[in-house]
């Protein structure tokens, strides 16, 4: 029997839902001045360094030598930079962080929150992930800690009196260094919580991952010895939910559909379209056969469709088209026997992207379909 990988995510990131982000500069954007080198978090108006560790801000610089009018001055440059390559999630900036170093070595950030959280009010943080070209090893997972006021860490060592909640990297990320990952995990609020800041905590597996530094590379990642896990983090989101469990990435097979979680999204990366097209590639077929079982099989569910694109051509017309993608799978479900009634459908355009737009690769992940069964 075929396995399928469902990239089961929560609903409130689903376009039909809007609500506020309570992370201000989400994306790293307000700055008080480019950075050019290391340890220059300090810019940012918004975020801080809960500790001594020197977290690090990345990002776009025009700025040349003056010995070589060719050559950008900036050791923190985007996308090229001595970490490795990466275009920003979105926007021009992103930040990355030694979540695994020498001794009890980490690095942290935090901000704080637009407004303090609510008693038993339950919200989904998300942020968008990347293993730097040059990270020597991966760990586990991440953490992220919703606290009452401002930290101040007198010492550059691992946090330990804190209460994470984690989200898996290596099974979302790998040794992946070309795309962004979407992280997500919920939180129960405790009341009045200000704060957030995200790091390694606890960790559980640390891997090998044969990346290294060119020689003529200056990084800061040590080339000799491999002990450097390096990340560049964007994006980063937390909203109000009326989900009460954190539901995750899982492999099954089409007997166990059932299993999943309502009001669950549901990306099924095989459903794919050509550049500029509504037509559905054959190669999609298959997967949404699965679909069609399962709704043939529980009868009481209903299914809604967001069709997604690429950021090619303008945003009206990128909309127009995810419409469209989202049309052909509902026709294709009607023709496969599922009554027209229990299928709804709309378009998203090029607001949701799930890889990087730079590359042919992540254009055609981009160009999707996703589903939400109720």
């Amino acid at each position: 029997m075929t396995t399928i990988k469902l990239c089961v995510l929560l609903c409130m990131s689903y376009c039909f839902t809007s609500a506020q982000n309570l992370v201000p500069d989400s994306s790293f954007e307000k700055n008080k001045f480019v950075p050019m080198d290391f340890s220059s978090l300090g810019a940012s108006h918004v975020w801080s360094i809960p500790s001594r560790g020197t977290s690090d801000l990345f990002c776009k610089c025009d700025r040349k030598t003056k010995e070589n009018s060719d050559k950008i001055y900036s050791e923190v440059d985007v996308p090229q930079n001595n970490m490795g390559y990466q275009n920003p999630h979105s926007g021009t900036c992103y930040v990355g962080l030694f979540v695994f170093s020498h001794g009890n070595y980490r690095e942290y950030l935090q901000t704080a929150l637009n407004e303090p959280l609510n008693k038993n009010k339950t919200y989904l943080f998300t942020m968008y992930i990347s293993l730097a070209d040059y990270s020597s090893i991966s760990i586990d997972k991440i953490g992220v800690c919703f606290i009452p006021g401002k930290a101040d860490y007198q010492s550059s060592d691992v946090i330990t009196d804190l209460s994470p909640v984690y989200m898996s990297i290596e099974r979302e990320v790998g040794n992946d260094i070309k795309n962004w990952h979407r992280l997500s995990v919920t939180y129960k609020a405790m009341g009045g919580e200000q704060y957030l800041l995200i790091g390694s905590f606890v960790i559980n597996q640390i891997r090998r991952t044969k990346l290294k530094a060119p020689k003529e590379v200056k990084s800061r990642i040590n080339q000799k010895i491999e002990r450097d896990a390096y990340y560049f983090i964007d994006d980063v989101s937390l909203v109000e939910t009326d989900l009460k469990e954190p539901i995750d990435t899982m492999n099954v097979v089409p007997d166990t559909l059932k299993e999943i979680h309502p009001n669950s999204l549901i990306i099924l990366k095989n459903v794919l379209f050509r550049t500029g097209e509504a037509a559905l590639l054959k190669a999609s077929r298959s997967e949404l056969d699965l679909i069609v079982d399962y709704l043939k099989k529980n009868k009481d569910k209903n299914i809604e469709i967001s069709g997604h694109t690429d950021n090619s051509g303008n945003e009206k017309s990128n909309r127009k088209l995810s419409t469209g993608r989202a049309k052909a799978v509902a026709d294709y479900l009607e023709l496969s026997g599922i009554d027209r009634a229990r299928i709804i459908y709309t378009g998203c355009g090029s607001s949701r992207p799930v890889a990087n737009n730079e590359t042919d690769e992540g254009k055609q992940q981009n160009r999707r379909v996703e589903f939400i069964l109720r």
